[in-house]
């Protein structure tokens, strides 16, 4: 019998999957996934964020300014088990556990519990309920469908949610080309039934162009993460008569990148040509801090103060004294306040890059991946944009006396574009209001906090199919 509930408000139920939030720039793009929804919906929602590490994400994120973010383990890494080995029985037996757990979630999205019951454990089936109940499905944005990685535990999630019948709402992503028949053949089917697909930029709408059938869902709307923009600072920056006082402070932002051209070889190529710029920096009279996004967390598997420190050691220690490493975890609203203390920075991670400009400190950039590049052709920076497969010293030398001795261009030229930029993150608000306004309308008044006293599906509910969704596939 159906549990009935006291009439009552409730916030609309949101799940956000995907998401890495030990990641400071990931988190970023939550929040600003929070704010956009906010607006959207014209109140607080409710944030169910299915994480790759939900523990540590909770522990990191627990002021009270995030209490509407409630962190649960990402069900494609709680469910399944995965080829670690060349065991042949071993991965065997693993494909053919995955495929029973796959129709358990099957029969769970119709309603049919009693398989779930049987082999699923109970922190899976509560967080299955939080789907089933969820008003809809976001895919968080950033660039984490290409092929550089393995895909699979990302198409997986995707099942997941057709099971669930839920067709997420992809976030501003930068994605593909997707070359691999497997991804190529598992995405078309969730990019088809997506209501919404948001890309950062043009290269990436052309590499769904022969996937996606219905082009007018697709939008190339600004990273998420400019919605963040202090707009008022960036305005008064640009109105002042004169510049902002410099501090004799500048940010360095670098990582590890397996995938650079020559492997080891250009990596060492990057490390001397940031070594250079330190060297040019302090020979400025410029004090230099290295600071990343990807730092401070035991439990994440970059730490970017690692390749910090492998510069700074090979210094004179004549440049070193005037250099500091800053290995701390810092959440996004700590990153923006210290890079305001900055002249400039210099970014290998995008969104060390994003959050620098969303405060009106100007960035000379260092691009690992295409959606750099794309991003400093906006900002009209790419005249300085270093590329980490090509950069060597003497260039970055070249390319910060360029900047230094154009800073002010080259500031006013990137904080007028962030202010565009800012303004098209936010329409996305208007595209999800589309979406969603039907889904709000419709919404139950007992929701995802009385889930598991409440079998009851709603068919109006964004992404319902009426189909058999139980014949999907596992690799």
């Amino acid at each position: 019998m159906r549990h009935q509930q006291p009439e009552q408000s409730r916030f609309m139920h949101v799940v956000v999957e995907n998401t890495v939030c030990l990641n400071t720039g990931d988190a970023a793009i939550l929040i600003a996934i929070k704010e956009i929804l906010d607006r959207a919906l014209g109140e607080e929602a409710k944030i169910y964020v299915f994480d790759s590490n939900p523990e540590v994400s909770e522990r990191l994120y627990k002021e009270k300014k995030y209490k509407n973010l409630t962190f649960r383990k990402l069900l494609s890494e709680q469910v399944f088990k995965y080829e670690h080995d060349r065991n042949f029985l071993k991965n065997l037996a693993k494909k053919a556990f995955n495929k029973i757990r796959l129709h358990a979630i099957g029969q769970l999205g119709r309603g049919n519990e009693a398989l779930a019951n049987l082999v699923l454990d109970k922190e899976s089936r509560k967080s299955l309920e939080i789907y089933r109940g969820a008003d809809f499905v976001v895919t968080t944005g950033g660039t984490y469908l290409v092929e550089n990685y393995n895909l699979k535990k990302r198409i997986l999630q995707f099942q997941i949610d057709s099971l669930m019948q839920k067709a997420p709402i992809f976030f501003t992503q930068s994605l593909g080309p997707f070359n691999n028949g497997y991804n190529r053949i598992s995405l078309k089917s969730v990019l088809n039934e997506s209501p919404l697909i948001l890309l950062r930029d043009e290269k990436s709408l052309g590499h769904i162009s022969n996937i996606v059938r219905d082009r007018t869902k697709c939008h190339v709307v600004a990273d998420a993460v400019f919605a963040l923009a202090d707009t008022q600072r960036i305005t008064d920056i640009l109105a002042a008569s004169t510049p902002p006082a410099p501090t004799g402070r500048v940010g360095i932002s670098v990582r590890n990148w397996n995938y650079v051209k020559d492997g080891q070889d250009g990596m060492r190529r990057y490390i001397e040509a940031v070594g250079q710029l330190v060297i040019s920096l302090v020979q400025q009279g410029k004090k230099v801090t290295f600071v990343s996004t990807c730092q401070g967390v035991p439990e994440y598997a970059h730490d970017d103060s690692k390749t910090a420190r492998a510069i700074v050691t090979e210094l004179d220690p004549s440049i070193a004294e005037s250099v500091s490493i800053d290995s701390s975890f810092h959440t996004p609203e700590q990153l923006m306040e210290l890079v305001k203390g900055f002249d400039f920075v210099v970014a290998t991670r995008m969104h060390m890059m994003i959050m620098s400009l969303c405060v009106g400190t100007p960035v000379l950039p260092i691009a690992y991946e295409f959606k750099t590049k794309e991003l400093a052709a906006r900002l009209g920076i790419s005249e300085v944009l270093m590329d980490i497969d090509t950069i060597a010293a003497e260039e970055a030398a070249g390319k910060l006396q360029l900047f230094s001795e154009k800073l002010e261009d080259f500031r006013k030229t990137s904080l007028k574009s962030v202010l565009m930029e800012n303004a098209s993150a936010l329409s996305s608000v208007e595209l999800l209001k589309r979406v969603i306004g039907s889904t709000a309308s419709a919404a139950s008044s007992d929701g995802a906090d009385h889930l598991l006293a409440d079998d009851e599906g709603d068919p109006t509910r964004l992404g319902h199919r009426q189909r058999n969704q139980t014949g999907q596939q596992i690799a």
